[in-house]
């Protein structure tokens, strides 16, 4: 428990002394508890083309930045953006949890009647 708690604030150190922003940072304060579940729902329904494709990019970034970066600078730029799509990746994985978790409606599908009534 101790070294998630150093693990954290190392990692919130390096963040804020090279200028990077948190989860907490870009979360939107001004939601309602309606508009977070819609939120939720919606990048639910996309998450796993989404994780699918970050990854990806994430492992391309980092291949590319290894091999073809010939100064410092590109280097970071590289890092800059490699941070950028986890950080998209942790919040979007964070919605998607919210929402497996959330309890489902107990009204389901009548195959017997497919048409609902008005």
């Amino acid at each position: 428990m101790l070294k998630s708690k150093v693990d954290k604030l190392s990692l919130d150190l390096i963040r804020d002394s090279l200028g990077i922003i948190t989860l907490e940072e870009i979360e939107e304060k001004e939601q309602d508890e309606s508009q977070r579940k819609e939120y939720c729902t919606a990048i639910a329904a996309v998450f796993p083309r989404l994780e699918k494709d970050i990854k990806k990019a994430l492992y391309e970034q980092l291949i590319k930045m290894h091999l073809q970066s010939d100064v410092w600078e590109h280097t970071l730029v590289g890092r800059g953006v490699y941070a950028g799509m986890e950080l998209l990746l942790t919040k979007w994985r964070e919605a998607n949890a919210e929402h497996l978790s959330q309890p489902k409606s107990k009204e389901g599908f009548d195959p017997h009647n497919p048409i609902s009534e008005i």
